[in-house]
């Protein structure tokens, strides 16, 4: 029988799991259970750099449902490991609460930006249609940070993690603890300024197509999708650009309310996703990119793709 493998990404805004066991048959993976909670472990943390008690409280009451789902589906517990990101590596409680994992009988790991970008490639690549031969730029929008990768079949070219995901913008941009779209042209400036090592790589990369890992990129799959019902997102399609935009019109002229209520939303994404659309945006105009892709595979899948390749 396969080793059955679980990760969990300890995201920002979202905690990921991932329960996997080897095909033999591209891409090598057989999906039997994942799931994501939005725990907001980043919230008060952002601003005080500490993760607050009540965020704990909603990381370990996840885990430990994770960790049930994980066994049920054939993990040992020594089998899943805990991936922390942006906000566990800023945190200065992070290693108490890494602790606190490892106590539960689980591994816990915390990994720096570009390890994070270098997952996210390998969990990419598996998810995309054989040979892929573009240039291309991946973008996986995070809650506290965003990490890109232009590559070109096997080559990668340029990898970096910024500090500028949903969330974090949220922090900075928000009116009354909410996206209100008088924010936009100082978002903008700020989103452009933050952004310049990877548009300028891409001035001298020029990547073909923007590639988006899960998460934001995935809501925006739903939205184009929503009236496709039971419909599952695939390992990788691509997305209307035409109908981004005149989504992120939708969203940024409808309240924080009726934008939960979008079909296709889910409501924990509404608070983020305007600011992740600005990030899209920016991305896209300034680079002239004009062809959009969502992969569902990410750092949970990367991180899973590495251990078979260790085993």
């Amino acid at each position: 029988m396969a080793q059955v493998i679980s990760v969990v990404d300890l995201g920002t805004n979202t905690f990921q799991l991932l329960v996997a066991q080897a095909l033999s048959v591209f891409p090598g993976i057989e999906i039997l259970y994942q799931s994501q909670v939005p725990v907001t472990l980043g919230k008060g943390a952002m601003e005080t750099g500490e993760i607050q008690p009540d965020a704990m409280e909603r990381a370990l009451r996840a885990l430990v449902d994770f960790k049930a789902k994980a066994i049920e589906f054939g993990s040992k517990p020594e089998q899943i490991m805990c991936i922390g990101t942006s906000i566990i590596r800023r945190a200065s409680n992070a290693h108490a609460f890494m602790s606190k994992i490892e106590e539960m009988g689980m591994c816990a790991q915390i990994i720096s930006g570009l390890e994070e970008a270098d997952l996210i490639y390998q969990g990419i690549v598996r998810s995309l249609p054989q040979p892929w031969e573009k240039r291309s730029l991946v973008m996986d929008i995070g809650g506290g940070s965003v990490e890109f990768i232009l590559f070109e079949g096997a080559r990668v070219e340029f990898k970096i993690s910024l500090e500028v995901g949903g969330l974090r913008l949220l922090s900075l941009f928000h009116v009354q603890g909410i996206y209100e779209k008088e924010v936009n042209a100082e978002l903008d400036l700020f989103i452009e300024r933050e952004l310049a090592p990877i548009l300028e790589a891409c001035a001298r990369f020029r990547p073909e197509i923007l590639i988006g890992a899960a998460g934001a990129f995935e809501t925006l799959w739903d939205l184009e999708h929503a009236a496709e019902l039971e419909r599952k997102i695939p390992p990788s399609e691509s997305l209307n650009i035409i109908q981004f935009y005149a989504q992120k019109a939708i969203v940024e002229n409808c309240s924080f309310e009726n934008r939960k209520n979008i079909p296709g939303m889910r409501a924990f994404r509404a608070g983020i996703l305007p600011y992740a659309n600005a990030l899209i945006a920016v991305v896209l105009r300034k680079t002239g990119i004009s062809e959009l892709r969502v992969s569902s595979f990410s750092l949970k899948e990367g991180y899973w793709f590495s251990q078979q390749v260790q085993g």
